[in-house]
């Protein structure tokens, strides 16, 4: 059946269908099965399972959970097979109980849960969850799971690293204690810069990107978001804390917080500039904060942060598994299920340990080989293949990174962004590049029947190639504009990644509704209470970078007076570089 372009969503056409069905007839039964003991073994752990719509504390229901109830369907055309097993999986919310009477986490409330360790008196955090709102929904649940009052108890916060999903919640830990500001709350150094890089520098450009790869204005259904990849969480509006760590670790140390003896491993550089995973000594639990996921991570992220080594990411992961896979007996970390070894499968968390290690080093390696080979950034996306003992582990498969992002991500590391073509070393801006394309095509109306006809074709990602340069060229066209947008919604139902997929629906989205934008806030990753703790030096950078310098000259010639005279006579650098 012939495509017919409006702003509509559009069904799954047969290429898809078929794409999606195939995954489903290769599936390594294998691989399935082990993935099945994993969600099983997670299930059992559960104390207290959040089935029902969570309300503020005046009763508003802030969070229906039938508005997903439509992942527990069957397999949907519209969505990649493994994505859709992880969606499900991301379905499970609730409390778990990790080790009998000592170690609890929350679950499917936040993007990311939150680790309650019982010490001698009390009760150590790791990791706070979203918001204020997340952590107490967070509360509530344990308290109830447990029957025992945590508030007013907290002995220690550990935060693993700057990213809020991890910090915000951390004034709701504070806000029942007697004294709160003796409370120690430890996290890596070089916390405050890894938190300004993190939120503050690009805040306004990562709001937007992370609108994208997070689907936040996606219609919830199989046509539109299922997951982040991550797990499936509720969005509960809230405020994100900052409160500043006042413990710095520097370096590898064991401490005993009230009675419990923990490891703090510094990690820097993985996920985020600052980073640490923990070890609970008395407990035998490993906390892998994003070092280790349950999907591969990303060693370069859409919503865009400085690349990451992957090579050293794997040696990290490996010093772990020297260090700690004979020992430990669970594995939990900042998103997807926890591990447990058991006598039936001893060496199951070694194993998840290696196979993550082995996962991000082989990208590394392997994209560097292909460089070294004369491939381009580009090409290296394109030729990188991941051996099936890698790829099939539901763990390390691509349901949030891509192994394709992380490669070129590895070549932009150690070459940059340009690829040692000539032409390349300043590409023409989208628009120009888009009309010459044209023109040279021979007419607007030639490329969009050429692109009409290679849809019918499924070749979604030439016809999405090639429409960007007539929207690009024409926004106002809106055949080009809903043929893109369809090329694109294709690309998304056969994407694995959650987080390519609701990159491509989003951009179906906006394609098809010009106007949208102008109903949208367009709100920066920045908050309050975070600026008024950042040291005057870092707010200086700040704000330098939110200050026009062209307009400034343009003012500084214009006015003798705004100027001092060494600047307008050129002489004001030389002097400067005499004083230094």
């Amino acid at each position: 059946m012939k495509n017919t372009l409006n702003p509509n969503r559009k069904e799954a056409t047969l290429f898809t269908r078929t794409f999606n069905q195939k995954l489903r007839e290769n599936f390594n039964p294998k691989a399935i099965a082990e993935e099945d003991k994993d969600i099983e073994a997670f299930q059992s752990h559960f104390i207290l399972r959040q089935e029902d719509n969570i309300s503020d504390k005046n009763g508003n229901v802030i969070w229906n959970i039938q508005t997903q109830h439509y992942i527990q369907e069957d397999y949907p055309d519209s969505v990649n097979s493994y994505l859709w097993r992880n969606a499900k999986e991301g379905m499970i919310s609730g409390v778990a109980e990790l080790v009998t009477g000592k170690v609890y986490i929350t679950t499917g409330i936040s993007v990311a849960p939150i680790g309650y360790i019982k010490s001698a008196n009390g009760w150590i955090i790791q990791d706070t969850g979203s918001s204020v709102e997340d952590a107490e929904v967070s509360l509530n649940l344990l308290e109830k799971a447990i029957g025992e009052t945590v508030r007013g108890h907290i002995k220690a916060i550990i935060i693993s690293h700057t990213h809020h999903d991890h910090f915000g919640g951390t004034e709701a830990f504070l806000n029942y204690e007697d004294d709160p500001e003796k409370i120690p709350i430890y996290a890596p150094v070089g916390y405050e810069k890894s938190m300004t890089n993190d939120n503050l520098s690009t805040g306004i450009a990562m709001a937007r990107r992370v609108q994208y790869q997070a689907g936040i204005f996606l219609p919830r259904d199989d046509k539109g978001y299922v997951s982040m990849g991550l797990s499936n969480t509720p969005y509960i509006p809230g405020r994100i804390s900052s409160v500043f760590p006042n413990e710095l670790i520097e370096q590898n140390k064991t401490l005993a917080l009230d009675g419990i003896e923990v490891d703090f491993i510094l990690t820097p550089d993985t996920e985020t500039e600052a980073h640490m995973v923990t070890y609970f000594r008395n407990y035998h639990t490993l906390y892998l904060a994003d070092d280790a996921v349950g999907t591969i991570h990303n060693t370069y992220t859409m919503r865009g942060a400085q690349v990451r080594d992957a090579n050293y990411w794997g040696q990290i992961l490996y010093k772990l598994y020297l260090d700690y896979g004979e020992d430990a007996e669970v594995i939990f970390a900042g998103h997807g299920i926890p591990l447990w070894k058991t006598p039936e499968r001893p060496d199951k968390l070694k194993r998840f340990l290696l196979d993550n290690a082995a996962a991000y080093k082989f990208t590394s390696d392997q994209a560097l080989l292909l460089a070294n080979k004369g491939y381009t950034l580009n090409e290296i996306g394109n030729a990188i293949e991941i051996p099936e003992s890698i790829s099939r582990t539901w763990y390390t498969r691509a349901h949030y990174g891509n192994y394709t992002f992380n490669a070129r991500g590895a070549y932009q590391r150690y070459l940059g962004f340009y690829d040692g073509n000539p032409v390349h070393l300043l590409p023409l801006p989208e628009k120009e590049l888009a009309e010459k394309f044209i023109e040279y095509a021979g007419s607007f109306e030639k490329v969009l029947e050429h692109a009409k006809q290679d849809y019918e074709n499924g070749e979604y990602q030439w016809v999405a190639t090639v429409t960007n340069h007539l929207v690009f060229s024409n926004p106002q066209n809106l055949e080009a504009r809903y043929l893109c947008a369809d090329a694109l919604e294709q690309l998304g139902y056969q994407a694995e990644s959650a987080l390519w997929r609701n990159a491509y629906l989003s951009a179906a989205i906006e394609l098809r509704n010009p106007e949208i934008n102008k109903k949208r806030n367009f709100d920066a990753m920045a908050n309050k209470d975070y600026i008024a703790y950042v040291s005057s030096g870092l707010l200086l950078n700040h704000l330098g970078i939110n200050f026009d310098g062209y307009r400034a000259e343009i003012a500084a010639v214009s006015d003798a007076d705004a100027a001092p005279p060494e600047y307008l006579s050129g002489n004001f650098f030389r002097l400067q570089s005499i004083a230094a």
